[in-house]
């Protein structure tokens, strides 16, 4: 019998294909999946209103890691817990920087997100356009991001830059060094902001906790740079074809990509996989590490 009881979806590059689209056979995996015992988790960088057009498709998944390991979610409930926000005096600082610059701030608070109305119409200049149902769908829109922010007296759990140039987002990775921040990229210009030491990885081990269920048993699979912590935090972690070379590296196994039904392969690799023996650490270069299992 496979040793993982749990595993952990990123969306985005993962679990939908370029599309956007959860594949049959993704969703046969799932379900496979979940009728052979396995707990199948959300760990994304979405929000909880991002998350619902999912409930109907695959109603097998239940559990959430949210705006990437700043919250767990019970989707059954609607319920949100052991939310871990961006301080406040930090998130002041990124929205005063970022009210100077050509970017599209996105707040996501408890199950919401929030931008403001005007940044939906330029979806394209921030290379978000694939995203226009969704963000139509689930975002809530104010007329100001700023007055919002600045009068908003609830806490924010993430807050997201969209850059219309990546080059820009360098710039405001650099001017935000030393702020006590976890900052990540995503998307083609996106740069996350979140609180220090909240990522997948260890919302995922949070949320192995609540659930009683040891990092061991964990089986992530990713295809992104914030996805790196949980991949290694995991018993077995895995990447997409689609993903980067050092999201590979992190990783234990790599599939197919996303156009591809890798994330289906994923699924039943990990409800599969057996005990291997210990894992050995190759080191390819420094701050980076490569896991690789024992030949079978």
């Amino acid at each position: 019998m496979s040793i993982y009881r749990l595993i952990a979806l990123d969306i985005d590059g993962t679990l939908l294909n370029s599309r956007k689209e959860v594949t049959p056979a993704c969703a046969d995996a799932v379900r496979e999946a979940s009728k052979a015992g396995k707990t199948l988790v959300y760990c994304t960088g979405r929000a909880v209103s991002e998350l619902e057009e999912f409930m109907d498709l695959l109603p097998q998944i239940r559990w959430g890691v949210y705006a990437s390991g700043a919250g767990l979610v019970d989707m059954q409930r609607r319920s949100v817990f052991s939310l871990r926000p961006v301080p406040r005096p930090q998130a002041d600082t990124i929205l005063a920087l970022a009210k100077t610059k050509d970017v599209m701030p996105q707040l996501v608070i408890g199950d919401r997100d929030v931008i403001q109305a005007s940044h939906l119409e330029r979806l394209d200049h921030f290379h978000m356009g694939i995203y226009r149902p969704l963000y139509e769908r689930a975002m809530t829109l104010v007329p100001d991001i700023y007055e919002f922010a600045a009068g908003c007296r609830e806490d924010f759990l993430k807050i997201n830059l969209y850059h219309a140039e990546a080059e820009e987002r360098v710039r405001t990775r650099a001017q935000l060094e030393g702020l006590p921040l976890e900052r990540v990229y995503s998307e083609k210009t996106s740069l996350e902001c979140s609180a220090l030491g909240v990522n997948k990885g260890a919302g995922l081990l949070r949320l192995c906790g609540e659930l009683g269920v040891p990092k061991e048993a964990c089986a992530a699979v990713g295809d992104a740079d914030n996805d790196i912590p949980m991949i290694r935090a995991a018993g077995l972690g895995i990447a997409m074809g689609n993903a980067a070379e050092h999201v590979k590296a992190a990783a234990d196994r790599v599939v197919a990509d996303n156009d591809h039904d890798g994330c289906a392969e994923a699924i039943r690799l990990a409800a599969r996989e057996r005990e291997s023996g210990p894992r050995v650490y190759i080191h390819l270069f420094p701050g980076l590490e490569k896991r690789k299992t024992d030949i079978q």
